[in-house]
């Protein structure tokens, strides 16, 4: 494998697009869907970057770079994969002089590892405040996310034995940056107007977006991801810092006083329309108060975890796509983010045996795997499918090779796999992975 194939798959450290239907302000379906495969050859049939607005260019990749051209220097904003110098040559063809700023919106490999090729002495790299500390922690765990991207990208991961996986922390890219923000910074360059906000919450706490108000454009990084709008991430499955709903709401509010007329994010193309920009917004931004209040008012109640994650669902005039996030996943990132691990509800959960561990024992104790196998096949017949699924897995700890459990666990996982319509990229490929190991 080369270095430059590993890098592409460093991306997915980052963005999370998936199939997903885009929906108006009135919750309504749009025909454009965006799928996670377009990423990796999008643009290729383009010839140059598109002027997207008067002297404002977006160069189209498995991610985005963008360029805002003035007569005193230009301004990038997110520079694409190293790997793929098609979409930085696009753009230096069309830069007239020198880069005067690299603005980098997140500290994911597809929005920075290019900077070299825009930025020389001269240049001021900005980005936020928290992004070397993000950038550090996914460059040291790059070899577990790695082999994680590979359950949730399987068409697009290698497989890359343990004794090597060590090497993918050698060839992450880092950069440092010229100017950390936690305030926004204004200047003007070239008669255009910029201001780089803050904009933290969506794919972690060093979120940057760029504003030109004489142009009403807002470069937004991965703060909507590929649809706009939709219900947030708000932990990745692939293992992340927590996401906090309030600084996402804020960032949400931040750019509602803003009123954009185009929103460029990183991924696919721009978002156009004042109305429709501001129902979008809006509607993300109260789906995700009404979910955290509702976590809160949950908690003080005396509700577990699990019991708001059934409970708490959002109001129609509030529906949003669920492409990677859930709302049932929301709150439990919620709960967790805000009161930790120990949820009070057993002893054990404070010491370093697993509950797992003593499976065994109670599978002998039932008769067997295969008479427990024999019960949850009952629950899924009576549509019991997560008592059913619970069974299996305390089974299959105890006997990991029985096949009349994997079959009962295969028929569950089947039946949740059909419920699921497959709208969410995660939870639809987690199911398929197990499935693919019970078959094996």
């Amino acid at each position: 494998m080369t270095c430059g194939r590993l890098l592409v798959l460093l991306v997915l450290f980052g963005c999370q697009p998936s199939p997903s239907a885009e929906i108006d302000g009135t919750g309504q379906e749009d025909a454009q869907r965006n799928s996670t495969h377009e990423l990796f050859d999008l643009g290729e049939d383009l010839d140059g970057a598109i002027e997207i607005a008067p002297n404002v260019f977006q160069s189209r990749g498995t991610a985005n770079a963008q360029a805002i051209v003035t007569t005193e220097g230009t301004v990038i904003v997110d520079t694409g994969l190293s790997n793929q110098p098609k979409v930085q040559e696009q753009l230096l063809e069309i830069i007239p002089g020198p880069v005067s700023h690299v603005v980098l919106t997140h500290a994911h490999a597809d929005h920075y590892s290019a900077t070299d090729s825009f930025a020389d002495s001269q240049t001021e790299i900005v980005a936020h405040a928290e992004f070397a500390h993000n950038q550090r922690y996914l460059k040291e765990l790059s070899p577990l996310l790695m082999s994680r991207n590979a359950i949730f990208f399987p068409d697009n991961t290698p497989a890359i034995p343990g004794i090597l996986s060590g090497l993918v922390k050698h060839i992450y890219p880092t950069v440092e940056p010229t100017r950390v923000l936690y305030e926004p910074y204004a200047f003007e360059q070239g008669g255009i107007r910029f201001e780089i906000i803050p904009t933290p919450g969506a794919e972690g706490a060093d979120g940057l977006s760029v504003w030109l108000p004489d142009q009403e454009i807002l470069f937004t990084g991965d703060l909507f991801g590929t649809t706009f709008p939709m219900w947030p991430n708000l932990t990745s499955m692939r293992g992340e810092r927590a996401r906090f709903p309030k600084p996402y709401m804020d960032s949400l509010d931040r750019i509602l006083e803003l009123d954009p007329e185009m929103l460029v994010p990183s991924h696919f193309a721009p978002i156009e329309g004042k109305e429709r920009i501001r129902a979008g917004l809006r509607r993300m931004r109260d789906a995700i108060a009404y979910v955290e209040q509702a976590v809160f008012d949950g908690m003080n109640a005396g509700k577990d975890v699990h019991t708001l994650m059934r409970e708490i669902q959002l109001p129609p005039d509030l529906a949003l796509p669920e492409p990677h996030g859930k709302v049932s996943w929301g709150v439990r990132s919620i709960w967790e983010a805000y009161t930790g691990w120990f949820h009070l509800q057993q002893t054990s959960e404070l010491y370093a045996l697993p509950r797992n561990e003593v499976y065994p024992e109670l599978v002998a104790m039932a008769g067997g795997a295969s008479a427990i196998a024999a019960r949850a096949q009952q629950r899924l017949d009576e549509g019991r499918i997560l008592e059913a699924l619970h069974l299996t897995e305390i089974a299959l700890d105890a006997e990991p090779e029985n096949r009349q459990v994997r079959q009962t666990q295969t028929n569950i996982l089947e039946v949740l796999l059909d419920e699921s319509g497959r709208t969410n990229h995660f939870e639809t490929f987690w199911l398929e992975h197990q499935l693919g190991r019970n078959r094996e």
